[in-house]
């Protein structure tokens, strides 16, 4: 391990300590996360992703974004066999794929965005001409 990590080691240990110092025994543990949160720092790059699954393991691959994004997708693809006695909060642990891709109004985009949208749309267009298919109306809290 070169100096830099070792002395990056160090300081994150150091930090670590303080902020242990910092806890409350009498606090909530959201206060705790929160006092935590405060004292990080985020990450605001933007990445594109992709991560499929390989051999017995999970390959990711990123891509930074450095547009103005417009939109954000992600697609999943999953096998039914894969995921049929798995609990749906745990499933996206069984993706075979998932795609995290922002798009933006630059020409590069575009092809890509066209694609996504016709591809939506004929989703659409299957589920909407189901004739069994039920409508359910629900208010969401934003």
């Amino acid at each position: 391990m070169g100096e830099a990590s070792i002395q990056n080691l160090k300081a994150r240990n150091m930090h670590r300590q303080q902020l242990m110092k910092i806890e409350n025994i009498n606090a909530s543990y959201r206060d705790n996360v929160s006092e935590r949160l405060r004292s990080e720092e985020f990450d605001v790059e933007i990445f594109n992703s992709l991560t499929f699954r390989q051999g017995d393991g999970v390959v990711t691959i990123k891509t930074p974004f450095e547009e103005k994004s417009k939109e954000y997708w992600v697609l999943s693809h999953y096998k039914v066999a894969n995921i049929e006695n798995v609990p749906v909060k745990d499933r996206w642990k069984f993706s075979e794929a998932t795609v995290r891709l922002y798009t933006s109004d630059e020409s590069k985009d575009q092809t890509l965005h066209t694609g996504l949208n016709e591809t939506m749309q004929t989703i659409f267009d299957k589920l909407l001409t189901d004739p069994k298919r039920q409508t359910i109306k629900s208010k969401t809290s934003v």
